[in-house]
């Protein structure tokens, strides 16, 4: 008050900066998500599963890119971000995350209710809402099972956000009680903070997040309790700051991880005019450095005439205009039709029976993974996808596609090859997408050159009166034509696509089937324990005891794919026993194949110091001593090597040798480095093409800005006139004057279990159905940990979707 126009005052200028540092945080990228929950159950009230972790590798028929592909359908709508509600532990989540990660996406994952609510120690009614050991014990078994990288003790790069728990505020125990919910939350955080502390976990760290309902708190007594949320949000703070003023004592310090890690969140099934009067303008001056995500965002019933694309694009807008909310997810993927009633109008696929990807064993329960139609949104008759698509700015679906026979997923046989001529006939382009594969199971690669050469070899095979066969093809291609490149140093391996079940299946097969290789005792133990490393190194082990006809002896009822070293070195497991010396297994049989079988001395340098590094925990510190070594015949065993390596002056940090000159100046280089003239560098994952076009790779990513960029939105906000604060005080009191003109503001939210005390109001939702929670044993695969949430609850068995009611995991 009183500074002259044009300047900023003490406190906007804090304002200007703690926005500005949000963007350094968390980058200019607006979160894009998606709710998923794929219930594939079609009759309302019907229970068909006893788990709804979606995340496993049981349910990738439903998001593998060879099967229904749903995360290559949210990718081309735009999102950069999937947000997950069921979650067993016991479950491994790796895949998961690595199909996220290779499609520039990332996850946002909630713990279960389970241990919370559900289970026979639950927290809730057994440790007075202390959840310490209980989200201890669940979140050590999530970094283990898939949230840490492989061989590494830092978060894999598909995870972005844990949710603690979802909407605590109408389960543990209810609105009513703030502070038994956060008792429950801080003290879950409190074990989940020493879970990775007991792993070990460094590098960058995801953020924790509590996912609120849109109701107001009454009883919350620390702010906002007029505010939809934010009276729990504050609640919530007062707790981390103070956690003995909730009956609870520390193990960490909780507000230095409030202030560095956690940010805020709600759900919503408000439309977007309503989230700033209600919510923005009053949250950005109560939490000016804590960032928000609308976790669930969908109002199906707009009002005023308005359709879903305007309302999205609104919303985002809003968070244009207010960087502290990071972005929204969409509500939801599928119709949920076990639930029945107004519920099915959030999903924006349907289910078509005409059409599947499968029927399969889903931890138990047979389901079929039918194909997706699209919801039209009734009040522009457009698609609800494509609504989304063009507010996210995707590039759409093509859905005439959704539910026919697609050459990039068809079994590579001869049922495949008709299935595809008589989807396409004479379409030679769709044709050379089938017989491509083929070209890249046979070591080949097509380079973009060349697709017009690969569109005329298939116009024969595509003609609707063709008598060629898929073996023709196959023959043909074997002769390796000239417009495809070819690998010598190709290998057989699992391939990541296909399901866990069909690998370990496969891994059976080809165990029973050599006759120099014993699964029992020949496995090495790096290679011992995931199916994905097994299975490449048995079926490698496999191919290299016949190898001949990789269609046919790197097959394994197709569980295993020959491909070159340009693939299988994006994952690298160090299991595929190869003439790669970068990639081969550091085994006797990897040592033979790399570097005794025609290997060089280039080569054999590499694969020496992969052994230095990985094997004998040494590094080498003269290159030109490693590669006049190398130029010598090499030793006759992999043992032999180690023996010689341990003599040579040029391998260092060995006892008595020199220590090597980067163990207190630099990292060690690791294989990933360039060695000298060597190098191993990966080749970096490209992003599967969906139906005919493709996609320009979006957000997913978060990009630090720079100190200058952080000057620069601050001069920004000093020359609006106005400033931040300004700009909120402005519109607050507009909408206090719309409001002095009758329009009412409704606090409504996407959750079902909502207290009769809480003010919350839900049109046209039934009220949810109370039912006991079953007595499920902890960590128990089948059939505890089921998480069902993401509605109301139908009285015939439990709710689905982010931990509202029913049995969790």
């Amino acid at each position: 008050r009183g500074h002259r126009r044009g300047a900023m005052s003490a406190r906007q200028a804090l304002q200007a900066i703690a926005l500005a540092l949000t963007l350094a945080r968390f980058g200019a990228d607006l979160l894009k998500g998606i709710s998923y929950g794929p219930v594939p159950c079609l009759v309302e009230g019907q229970i068909c599963i006893h788990q709804d972790d979606f995340m496993a590798p049981a349910a990738k028929q439903f998001w593998g890119s060879h099967f229904r592909g749903d995360l290559d359908v949210m990718r081309h709508l735009g999102a950069n971000h999937v947000r997950l509600y069921g979650n067993n532990p016991v479950n491994q989540h790796r895949t998961f995350l690595d199909q996220v990660n290779v499609l520039g996406m990332q996850a946002i994952i909630g713990m279960s209710d389970y241990p919370y609510t559900q289970s026979e120690t639950n927290c809730m009614t057994t440790s007075a809402f202390d959840c310490y050991a209980q989200i201890k014990e669940a979140y050590l078994l999530n970094l283990k099972n898939g949230f840490l990288q492989e061989d590494a003790n830092e978060y894999h790069q598909g995870l972005a956000q844990v949710i603690v728990i979802n909407e605590p505020d109408l389960k543990l125990p209810g609105i009513a009680q703030p502070q038994s919910f956060v008792k429950g939350i801080i003290s879950a955080v409190d074990g989940m903070l020493d879970a990775e502390k007991e792993m070990g976990v460094h590098g960058k760290m995801v953020n924790f997040t509590v996912t609120f309902s849109f109701g107001i708190c009454s009883a919350c007594t620390a702010g906002g309790n007029d505010k939809p949320g934010l009276g729990q949000m504050e609640e919530l703070r007062a707790g981390f700051q103070n956690p003995s003023s909730y009956g609870y004592v520390a193990k960490n310090d909780l507000a230095t991880f409030y202030k560095e890690r956690f940010i805020n969140s709600f759900n919503t099934a408000n439309p977007a005019a309503d989230i700033e009067p209600l919510f923005l303008i009053d949250y950005v001056e109560a939490f000016p450095k804590v960032p928000v995500v609308i976790q669930e965002y969908h109002c199906p019933h707009l009002p005023d005439g308005k359709t879903q694309e305007e309302d999205l694009k609104e919303i985002l807008d809003i968070a244009r205009q207010y960087p502290l909310l990071l972005g929204i997810s969409f509500f939801e993927y599928q119709v949920r039709y076990d639930k029945g009633g107004s519920e099915t109008e959030f999903g924006m696929f349907g289910l078509r029976k005409n059409f599947s990807f499968g029927t399969f064993s889903y931890f138990g329960d047979e389901v079929t993974a039918y194909c997706l139609k699209p919801q039209i949104g009734k009040e522009s008759g457009t698609p609800v996808p494509t609504a989304l698509a063009r507010a996210f700015g995707g590039p759409g679906v093509d859905y005439s596609r959704l539910c026919i026979p697609d050459p990039s997923k068809a079994q590579l046989n001869e049922d495949g090859l008709l299935q595809i001529r008589k989807t396409y006939p004479g379409d030679g382009k769709e044709m050379g997408i089938f017989l491509g594969r083929i070209v890249r199971h046979l070591g080949g690669q097509v380079p973009q050159s060349a697709d017009s050469s690969l569109e005329s070899f298939s116009a024969p095979y595509a003609s609707s009166s063709s008598a060629k066969t898929f073996s023709d093809a196959v023959a043909a291609l074997s002769e390796h034509p000239t417009w495809a490149r070819w690998d010598p140093q190709v290998a057989c391996y699992g391939d990541r696509e296909a399901l866990a079940s069909d690998v370990g299946n496969g891994i059976g097969m080809a165990c029973n089937g050599m006759k120099t290789f014993n699964c029992t005792t020949d496995l090495p133990k790096m290679c011992n324990g995931d199916v994905w490393k097994q299975a490449d190194y048995v079926f490698s082990m496999a191919y290299n005891e016949n190898p001949t006809d990789p269609m046919v002896n790197c097959n394994f009822n197709g569980a295993a794919v020959f491909a070159d070293s340009q693939i299988y070195g994006t994952f690298n497991s160090g299991c595929v026993v190869s003439k790669n010396p970068a990639f081969s297994a550091l085994t006797e049989a990897g040592y033979k194949e790399a570097v005794l079988n025609g290997g060089s001395p280039e080569g054999d340098s590499l694969y020496y110091r992969r052994v230095a590094i990985e094997l004998l925990g040494a590094d080498v510190s003269d290159l030109s001593g490693l590669r006049a070594f190398s130029e010598k015949p090499p030793p006759k065993s992999l043992a032999a090597l180690r023996t010689a390596l341990s003599a040579e002056d040029f391998v260092c940090g060995l006892p008595g040798h020199a220590r090597c000159p980067w163990t207190t100046t630099t990292p060690a280089p690791t294989t990933t480095t360039t060695l000298g003239p060597l190098t191993t560098t990966r080749a970096p994952p490209t992003i599967p093409p969906m139906g005919p076009g493709s996609f320009e790779e979006g957000g997913g990513g978060s990009s630090l800005m720079t100190i200058v960029g952080l000057i620069a939105v601050v001069a920004v906000l000093a020359g609006i006139g106005v400033g931040v604060a300004g700009m909120m005080n402005q519109k607050a009191k507009r909408i206090k004057s719309e409001k002095s003109q009758g329009r009412k503001a409704r606090p409504v939210s996407n959750d079902s279990d909502s207290e009769s005390e809480s003010p919350l109001v839900k049109p046209g939702r039934a009220a949810p159905q109370p039912r006991p929670p079953p007595q499920m044993p902890f960590g128990q695969a089948q059939p505890g940990y089921v998480q069902f949430g993401g509605g109301p609850v139908v009285s015939a068995g439990p709710g689905f979707g982010g931990g509202r009611a029913g049995p969790a995991f």
